[in-house]
């Protein structure tokens, strides 16, 4: 809510030249000023304090904070400014950067956990935490600050940012005028201006559960958070990156966490720019990236999280693929890429050449649709965790395919290059 700028000022005293040069430096100020901070910036002018920031604990100020996020939280501007007010532009600014990009979703659960930084007196690494639209982890780190904070008594004031940029720009701040969709089992973050594209994926995601509960037997009723990026420097700046890499145009990640929690469902991550304008592979991309938030929970107790295994069961899932090249590979005796040594690559696009890339995950699809075929989704869980857990050598997985699928190698091997040639 907009309101208008509130202004103490102090007694003056009762001579006419000492009002005249008190006058004239309010209003130089005011013409400065006019022109630094937007209009609509409503800050309330304080005082300076009155004693050291080194007098101020960190238990208290995340006190303080905690107190004024109920106004954030209810976007009532006003309040927001009275329960924190500030002493000088960067303090300003920074509590106004933090109000414009959290105001606008709608949070269950927001709260700061406040830690003061070793060596600076008065100067608090803040990181506000919560779950947006509801979803995801409770201790969810949405924006962090280093703040400087002075007080007198109960009276507190933030004097300063100490934040270094790529800090300004992290998690919930990358993102320029952020806004959530929450409906049917989704919360979309994006820019404003890309509201129709997140309206689509979270019309898309009932779908993309169902596709891969009738496919792996995995569901959860837990909403999904998608975060849609207008451009690869919100990408970057939420992760905290320096730059883009190939495989992060749509990915599944884990939530950071204050107490590094491993969450389940985890979050997709979509690049907006990277998806065609109403194109229906859209859907498909959600499917796959929901497979993974969905499955991942089966590896973060063993030994590896396989790519063959987890790129497999997002491409099974996903659908509209030619398996024509993978055809072709085995056609040619397998030799190009292996399928007993694929199971050890950790890294599935370490190649560079995206042929190469879109041939192992055809190769770890064809493999998931095989052992589904075969022997079912209990069995494919089982397996998929068994692997993980094992060496990845050859032997580790032949000993796998006999424990699990009661079947030799080769006997399995065979079976899946026959399978291979059925696909279309």
């Amino acid at each position: 809510m907009d309101v208008g700028r509130e202004s103490g000022r102090a007694v003056g005293v009762p001579l006419l030249v000492v009002a005249l040069v008190v006058a004239a430096a309010l209003a130089v100020g005011g013409f400065v000023e006019a022109f630094r901070v937007p209009v609509a910036r409503h800050a309330i002018v304080v005082p300076p304090p009155a004693v050291s920031a080194a007098a101020v604990r960190a238990a208290a100020v995340e006190r303080w904070i905690d107190a004024g996020l109920p106004a954030l939280t209810a976007r009532r501007r006003q309040a927001w400014d009275r329960a924190l007010p500030a002493h000088g532009a960067a303090a300003r600014r920074a509590l106004d950067t933090l109000y414009g990009h959290l105001a606008p979703v709608p949070w269950r659960g927001l709260h700061v956990l406040v830690s003061a930084v070793d060596g600076q007196a008065g100067v608090f690494d803040v990181k506000f935490a919560g779950r947006p639209g509801g979803a995801g982890p409770s201790d969810r780190v949405v924006a962090e600050r280093l703040l400087v904070v002075a007080g007198t008594g109960t009276r507190l004031w933030v004097t300063g940012d100490r934040s270094p940029a790529a800090m300004r720009s992290e998690y919930f701040m990358a993102f320029r005028t952020p806004r959530a969709v929450v409906r049917d089992g989704a919360v979309v973050v994006s820019d404003a201006s890309w509201r129709p594209l997140a309206l689509e994926l979270a019309g898309d995601m009932p779908r993309a559960r169902a596709d891969v509960a009738a496919m792996l037997g995995v569901s959860g009723d837990r909403p999904i958070v998608v975060f849609l990026y207008a451009t690869s420097a919100e990408v970057t700046g939420y992760l905290g990156q320096t730059h883009l890499v190939e495989r992060e145009r749509f990915f599944a990640r884990l939530p950071t966490t204050t107490q590094a929690t491993l969450w389940s469902p985890t979050d997709v991550g979509v690049l907006a720019s990277a998806l065609p304008p109403a194109d229906p592979w859209t859907a498909h991309m959600l499917a796959h990236e929901v497979t993974h938030t969905l499955t991942w929970r089966w590896f973060y107790r063993t030994a590896h999280t396989p790519p063959l295994l987890l790129e497999g069961m997002a491409t099974a899932v996903e659908g509209d693929r030619s398996y024509a090249p993978l055809r072709a590979e085995v056609a040619h005796g397998n030799r190009s890429m292996p399928l007993l040594a694929t199971f050890a690559r950790t890294d599935l696009w370490a190649s560079g050449r995206m042929s190469r890339v879109t041939l192992a995950y055809l190769e770890g699809g064809a493999l998931v649709k095989y052992v589904l075929a075969g022997w079912g989704q209990t069995a494919l869980r089982r397996f998929c965790v068994d692997v993980a857990q094992s060496a990845l050598t050859g032997p580790a997985i032949k000993q796998v395919v006999r424990h699990d699928l009661h079947e030799s190698w080769s006997r399995f091997y065979a079976g899946w290059k026959a399978y291979v040639m059925t696909l279309p």
